[in-house]
């Protein structure tokens, strides 16, 4: 099977010039196979796993309760994925809502509420620097708007007239500014097994973030060719032409991990300018996802 899986894995990053990282771990065996399991992408909303995984170890110690409210307002609202930010202020929601929002629909307004009880010196104290995840970066600030290269003012004006952005090697991208969230394959790998074992905050309350992460909507990518009523739990993560998704499948053949990261803003010029937003992303990760499957399946119905 793994020999199956680095043939696919080399093949399938021959069919895009935009850098291609995958991380797969067997659950059953223990075996692992990266391409490119070191190297570094922005996670784009990916990161979104740091910020449930630190609320739940924070729920835990007693800082709130999810089942705490907190009233909308104006100044709460961002930019970007999700729907409060088209909410009129005074909706009152409780924590756990807010959870739920922000994994399942990639909500950001809901994500930068929650990361006032979830900072990020806490999440790099905490999961990053325990865990030992030695090409993560949680820092604050790298929003979308800097990705983009443009003010929250320009992105909303341009994106309500129907227009597009360049971002195509921009320094974000290219992870070379000390204010990013970013992260590779390869950590992204080792936190997942550490939720599915059990061992990441408490088996409770792990077992609590994978059926979240269950819920995701979002499934254009890993789930998106798998046949129906395989359970995925994943988080994606988009920015422009960059595409992301991470998770764990889970077949009547037992579980895997799958960490995909796909950066389309550094491909060629014509790779990108010949894509409409991730369409590049979704059709490789999505591809790729069904033959990790069919091959992992297969290994085991033998």
């Amino acid at each position: 099977m793994i020999h199956q899986l680095k043939t696919l894995f080399e093949e399938t990053a021959k069919t895009v010039t935009g850098p291609l990282g995958i991380g797969f771990k067997d659950l059953n065996s223990g075996e692992t196979l990266f391409y490119n399991g070191d190297m570094v992408f922005p996670m784009a909303s990916v990161y979104k796993i740091f910020v449930l995984c630190e609320l739940f170890r924070k729920q835990k110690e007693g800082s709130f309760s999810f089942a705490d409210r907190h009233t909308l307002l104006e100044s709460d609202k961002r930019i970007g994925s999700g729907i409060l930010e088209l909410i009129g202020e005074g909706a009152v929601l409780s924590m756990m809502d807010y959870t739920m929002l922000m994994m399942v629909i990639s909500d950001n307004t809901s994500t930068s509420l929650l990361q006032q009880y979830t900072p990020a010196e806490d999440i790099r104290a905490n999961l990053i620097e325990p865990l030992g995840l030695k090409d993560t970066l949680f820092v604050p600030g790298a929003g979308l708007c800097d990705y983009y290269g443009v003010t929250v003012e320009e992105y909303k004006k341009i994106t309500s007239e129907g227009g597009r952005f360049h971002a195509r090697n921009g320094s974000y991208f290219r992870c070379v500014e000390p204010v990013n969230k970013q992260s590779s394959p390869r950590d992204l790998l080792k936190m997942l097994s550490l939720l599915h074992e059990g061992h990441l905050i408490d088996a409770d309350s792990d077992h609590q973030i994978l059926d979240i992460m269950h819920k995701c909507q979002t499934n254009n990518r890993i789930p998106k060719l798998l046949p129906p009523g395989v359970r995925v739990a994943h988080k994606t993560g988009s920015i422009d032409h960059l595409a992301n998704d991470c998770g764990i499948v889970c077949t009547d053949c037992g579980d895997y991990v799958l960490t995909l990261f796909y950066n389309g803003n550094l491909a060629s010029e014509e790779e990108y300018e010949g894509s409409e937003w991730t369409a590049v992303g979704d059709r490789v990760l999505s591809g790729l996802s069904a033959q990790v499957y069919r091959i992992f399946t297969d290994h085991y119905r033998k």
